[in-house]
Parts: structure tokens; C-alpha cells; sequence
């Protein structure tokens, strides 16, 4: 598109439009290590407000997620108690109501809330985590991919 020139006593205007094609290789890996800082930190900032009746549940989880670290996807809930766990919810057969379920029964979610033995465990342990440290995150990102103070 040509560019168009306005006149106005005592300057002129020109207005046009170029193209650049700029390539971010040079930034790929910085961009890469600050994702897997994020992804990492976020999984040890979710560990205090997980369940950890006996750390096999945090165990599983921190290995699903270290093997996608780097990706942009954290683990929060391994399966399979994962799903009820993060929700905070009981689960019971829908038939006898026992946390127990029949083989073959998919368990329905109730209203009554789990009770963790971890006193700092919270359902939805991303969104507690993220409340928390958040800026933290947002921050170490920019600092590593070059966005941010030092």
C-alpha cells in the first residue's frame, strides 16, 4: 500500500505501513527454562496444601508432573484418588452410599466435605497455591525469560 502524505502549515504527515518479520529464536531458550521453572514451582508451592496421609498421593503426583514439566501442564491430582481428593468432596456408590463401591459402580459425589489429616490441606490445592504465590510465579517467569527485574 503506498503511503498517503498529508500537509498542514509549518509540517507534513506521511502515513504508511511496513512489515517486519522478526524471528524470537534467540529467546526460545529462555522461554523453555521459564516454563519449567514455572511448572516446577507451582508443583512445590501446591505440596503443603495437598492431602499427605501417607505421601504416596504427593509422591505419585510430583512424578506425573516432573515428567511434563517444561510442557505449560501440571499434574495436581494423580489418579485415581486424585479427582475426589482436589474436589474435597466425599464419594460414595450411588446404590449402598459407602465410600466402598461395589465392583463395577462409578461413585457419585456427595455434599459432606473430606476431612485431610494435613491441616494445611485444602481442596482445589492449585487455586490456594496460586493465591499465595502467584506473584512469585509471575515474577521468577519474568527474571528467567528476561521480561522482569533481575
Amino acid at each position: 500500500m503506498a503511503s498517503k502524505t498529508f500537509h498542514f502549515p509549518g509540517f507534513s504527515l506521511v502515513q504508511g505501513d511496513i512489515k517486519v518479520d522478526v524471528s524470537l529464536n534467540r529467546f526460545e531458550k529462555q522461554f523453555q527454562e521459564a516454563q519449567y521453572y514455572l511448572d516446577s514451582q507451582i508443583m512445590n508451592d501446591m505440596v503443603p496444601y495437598m492431602p499427605h496421609r501417607d505421601g504416596n498421593f504427593v509422591n505419585v503426583t510430583r512424578l506425573q508432573s516432573a515428567a511434563l514439566a517444561g510442557s505449560g501442564k501440571v499434574v495436581a491430582a494423580a489418579p485415581p484418588m486424585g479427582r475426589f481428593l482436589y474436589e474435597g468432596k466425599v464419594m460414595v456408590d450411588p446404590v449402598t452410599g459407602s465410600p466402598w463401591a461395589r465392583k463395577g459402580a462409578k461413585k457419585v459425589v456427595t455434599e459432606r466435605p473430606l476431612t485431610y489429616s494435613n491441616p494445611k490441606a485444602t481442596p482445589h490445592w492449585f487455586d490456594t497455591a496460586k493465591d499465595a504465590h502467584g506473584k512469585a510465579w509471575v515474577k521468577g517467569v519474568k527474571r528467567i525469560a528476561g521480561g522482569g527485574k533481575k
